[in-house]
């Protein structure tokens, strides 16, 4: 059940992303052409085993990750970012990251099946939930007119800081050389189809999300609706 919802939680995102790229004035074709070859490379890399070899250093699922976050910074600074930044409310772009309380939910049940470590968690050192929880409030505001920039620039750099956070645990828990949690499971789970999707879809999404409100208040000054 929980690998079903998982599935259906990615492709709710990537249908998001779609209709974000259409009323932003952008190409939704192109980004759901994009969505998807990410989402085939991705799944096919993790069925093959490539990901899953942990005895070399670096790991070939470490680069492997590094190219999708530096694209996504590249894509969050590039004029669609801008695009993004210009057209999208901010009540959109700060409520869309709700979609962390089902990731968490989802990887608490992971946790329960034996499939990820504790620490990866909310019952361990991952609060991830709690910048979707919080977007929620702060979308309100901004959907109202009263959240002030410096709301916006705290909110969003308390959910860049627990994203950061929770990848620099998932890192750390892989069996690898420079593995800190010694604790079983190791974190194979982001090596494996369709989990793979965790770190190159969803993570993405908020990383992506924390770059474009960033650029909000260099483009749109003290307007924060």
């Amino acid at each position: 059940m929980a690998t079903t919802l998982f599935v259906a939680l990615v492709a709710a995102v990537a249908i998001l992303h779609v209709v974000a790229a259409a009323k932003s004035g952008g190409c939704p074709f192109a980004a759901a052409l994009v969505l998807a070859a990410v989402m085939f490379v991705s799944y096919a890399a993790a069925a093959s085993g490539l990901l899953a070899d942990f005895d070399s250093w670096p790991p070939k699922i470490m680069p492997f990750l590094t190219a999708h976050f530096v694209a996504t910074a590249a894509i969050g600074l590039s004029a669609y970012g801008k695009r993004l930044a210009t057209n999208l409310p901010v009540w959109a772009l700060v409520g869309f990251q709700a979609f962390r309380i089902p990731v968490e939910l989802l990887l608490h049940a992971f946790y329960e099946e034996g499939r990820i470590p504790v620490q990866m968690t909310y019952a361990g050192r991952n609060f991830d939930i709690l910048t979707g929880i919080t977007a929620l409030g702060v979308a309100w505001l901004a959907w109202r007119g009263t959240l002030t920039r410096a709301m916006l620039t705290g909110w969003n750099l308390l959910g860049l800081g627990l994203l950061l956070n929770i990848v620099t645990i998932a890192i750390l828990s892989m069996p690898t050389p420079i593995r800190v949690f010694l604790n079983e499971p190791a974190n194979r789970f982001v090596a494996q189809p369709p989990y793979t999707w965790l770190p190159t879809m969803l993570v993405t999404t908020a990383l992506l999300g924390h770059i474009v409100v960033f650029r909000i208040e260099s483009l749109r000054g003290n307007d924060s609706r």
